[in-house]
């Protein structure tokens, strides 16, 4: 059975999905270029040019090793907020 409106979205939501979108729209930019800053931050580390600063020691570990796995808790702590916002919508 097909309803009269099938395909066509609720004309009383309109307003609520769009400001709904916007705003989850701007917070998952946010969160791309938070992600995109630690990865490009930790690759150029990674590379000869900046050999010296890599190499800098923390608590007898090199820098670049604590970026690289940075990037792997950025990722998760992105993931979880994005599909937090999602499911509370």
């Amino acid at each position: 059975m097909s309803t009269p409106n099938e395909g066509q979205p609720l004309a009383a939501a309109d307003g609520a999905d769009a400001d709904a979108i916007k705003r989850k729209r701007g917070t998952a930019i946010k969160l791309l270029l938070a992600f995109c800053a630690m990865y490009f931050t930790a690759a150029m580390i990674a590379t000869p040019t900046f050999a010296h600063i890599a190499g800098i020691e923390i608590l007898g570990m090199p820098l670049a090793i604590y970026t690289g796995l940075l990037v792997f808790v950025v990722g998760i702590v992105v993931t979880r907020l994005c599909l937090a916002q999602d499911k509370g919508s």
